[in-house]
């Protein structure tokens, strides 16, 4: 094992194991810290860049996330930096994170490596997964941080649906203790908002932006809602482009080809799609108006419990405002399944093999082998409907039967005292 030793600003000793790499990216490369399994190291590629980034690192271990837990004691909600570490000469070289276990998200949008990656590989799991990822930009947005780069492959998801925000170095805030601002310093062009693809400096209504478009990729299977080639002459072919022209797969369907295994916006529960029209069509001109962190998490929150099991696999879930189940129509429709049985699952009595075709997933063709189980008919047939008999009528309260004898009685008594005073002066 070879090592590299730098040091803590307070002078404490960091041995860097430099043979066993963890990650690497455009900014530096992720080592394991000897005999510390609970933090890595990330070191700068660029030493001079890293050396004027000085004040912003230090500033940046200073503030509230870095106190944070989690959702349980395994969970980090940010990989946020702990302190800074310098060679010998004092200069910057990288920074000690906490290391977490986990996948990027963006190999969460492909359905077979979901059915690997996650416990429980549903659609319900991704509403989890939605609901706390809003959950987390507001935090971070209470806190006074624009996460600046957002993107599927910076936030880690752990195998029980927990969220963690990855490459939190670069986010912008505010020292308080200088009120020096420490600009955000890039954004994913793809995630970006339209009004950042043309002006410098970055808000918490582009964060909300991108937090539109990477819940929209969860809840339609990958699809980037910005993502084709638009009907205009000339088109256009790019994400970035389709933002700037506002050409939305999901709001305006007319404006990009369709795609013949496309998901329908109308599979997704009305208070999101309501949400979606905020972010992309009322917050397209006014960023003011995108919904927050917050009330994308309560929306996804409440719809989960909303959401209908399906009675031919258990994995299947859809809302209860569609029909019949989502993706059993999208297997008679002949796209596959993406939500396969698990493989232990015994199918009911009777059941006959359903053939499940090939899935195109992130621009590869994934083939899962058949899977028995009861091919849903479609359209489904409906049960018999049974009139319910009516209840019988309640017998009346022994209060109202005893005012009723009463009457009766002094309407007897009445009656006879007249029949009296007529036989007695009738003479």
């Amino acid at each position: 094992m070879r090592t590299r030793r730098l040091h803590t600003p307070g002078g404490r000793p960091v041995d860097i194991v430099v043979d066993q790499e963890i990650g690497s990216g455009a900014e530096g490369v992720v080592y394991p810290v000897a005999d510390s399994p609970h933090v890595c190291a990330k070191i700068y590629s660029d030493f001079d860049r890293s050396a004027a980034s000085g004040p912003r690192l230090d500033a940046l271990t200073a503030l509230e996330p870095v106190t944070w837990g989690g959702d349980c004691p395994e969970h980090l909600h940010v990989a946020w930096p702990r302190t800074t570490l310098r060679d010998g000469k004092g200069q910057l070289r990288g920074v000690v994170v906490p290391r977490i276990e986990g996948t990027p998200l963006l190999r969460l949008l492909d359905a077979g490596a979901r059915i690997e990656l996650l416990d429980e590989p549903t659609w319900r799991t991704t509403f989890a997964i939605a609901a706390r990822l809003g959950r987390l930009f507001d935090m971070l947005h209470g806190a006074g941080i624009v996460i600046g780069d957002v993107s599927p492959a910076n936030v880690l998801v752990d195998r029980h649906g927990h969220v963690t925000l990855l490459d939190c170095d670069g986010v912008q805030f505010t020292d308080p203790a200088t009120g020096t601002r420490f600009a955000g310093e890039k954004f994913t062009p793809e995630y970006g908002a339209p009004e950042a693809l043309d002006v410098k400096g970055l808000t918490r209504e582009h964060d909300l932006f991108g937090l539109g478009v990477v819940i929209c990729q969860l809840m339609m299977e990958g699809e980037h809602p910005f993502g084709g080639v638009s009907t205009a002459v000339p088109p256009s072919t790019s994400v970035e482009e389709n933002i700037k022209r506002r050409n939305n797969r999901l709001t305006h369907p007319d404006r990009l080809v369709p795609m013949a295994d496309s998901i329908s916006a109308e599979i997704l529960p009305p208070k999101v799609r309501d949400l979606i029209q905020q972010c992309f069509e009322d917050g397209y001109d006014d960023p003011l108006l995108r919904p927050s962190g917050r009330a994308w998490s309560h929306v996804l929150e409440q719809a989960s419990f909303e959401l209908m099991g399906c009675r031919y696999n258990p994995r299947h879930a859809y809302h209860r405002s569609a029909p019949e189940c989502i993706w059993c129509a999208r297997i008679a429709g002949g796209f596959g399944d993406h939500f396969p049985p698990p493989a232990d699952w015994v199918p009911p009595p009777g059941a006959r093999p359903l053939p499940l075709v090939p899935v195109e997933t992130a621009g590869a063709v994934m083939t899962r082998p058949p899977v028995t189980y009861p091919a849903p008919p479609w359209p489904y047939p409906r049960m018999p409907f049974v009139p319910v008999p009516a209840a019988p009528p309640a017998p009346a309260p022994r209060s109202s039967r005893k005012q009723a004898l009463r009457i009766v009685v002094w309407a007897v008594a009445v009656v006879l005292a007249i029949c009296l005073l007529i036989a007695i002066f009738g003479h």
